[in-house]
């Protein structure tokens, strides 16, 4: 732990905060995003600037949670629109959507409800994952590569980065390794998102 920056110390403790207040209201937040790759291999792998989330029942729990972030000493702020919810601290923050479940599909609110995806409920654990000592609920590896693989489930307009590249190739090799094909992964995992078609996208 001695040789972690200030940054990833300050995302540890994030995280530790999320685990436990999530925890106090009987909901789950799952991180997403680039930072999942370093929780499955157990280590920092570069530097982050933020956690992104989706918390189970946001709306639900949402002000209940946000008394116990602010006596922590976070400063938060809800999005309206997208309904994103957002915590802040000494310069990092971590940004959470809505997630909800209907019978054995999981419904990303990641647009609120003018995006939606929609995976199977079994992509996510019901354990946490230990990473450097602090409880964690991540997406998963099929979520993960699904949206790396297919970026115009989420947005039309997403701009390819070299750490989406790295990540799609990790998250193909996990995938090969535990015997699961890309198709059965892609035919699980739709989307629909009025956000796009508003704006002019027909494949919406």
């Amino acid at each position: 732990m001695s040789n972690l920056s200030d940054r990833q110390k300050h995302q540890l403790q994030f995280l530790d905060d999320i685990y436990e207040i999530s925890c106090m209201y009987s909901t789950k937040t799952y991180i997403w995003g680039g930072l999942v790759m370093d929780i499955m291999e157990g280590i920092f792998l570069r530097e982050h600037h933020d956690i992104d989330g989706f918390i189970l029942n946001l709306m639900d729990v949402k002000e209940r949670m946000d008394e116990q972030f602010i006596l922590k000493g976070y400063f938060t702020e809800f999005i309206k629109g997208i309904d994103m919810y957002k915590i802040h601290y000494q310069g990092f923050h971590a940004a959470f959507n809505r997630l909800e479940i209907e019978k054995d599909t999981a419904m990303w609110r990641h647009i609120g409800d003018k995006g939606t995806l929609y995976f199977p409920v079994g992509w996510l654990k019901d354990n946490p994952v230990n990473f450097c000592d602090s409880p964690v609920f991540i997406s998963g590896p099929e979520f993960e590569y699904a949206i790396k693989e297919k970026v115009s489930l989420l947005s039309p307009e997403w701009q390819i980065r070299d750490t989406d590249k790295q990540a799609l190739e990790y998250y193909r090799d996990v995938i090969k390794k535990r015997n699961i094909t890309p198709e059965s992964i892609l035919i699980h995992v739709w989307s629909d998102n009025p956000y796009w078609r508003e704006k002019g996208y027909k494949e919406y």
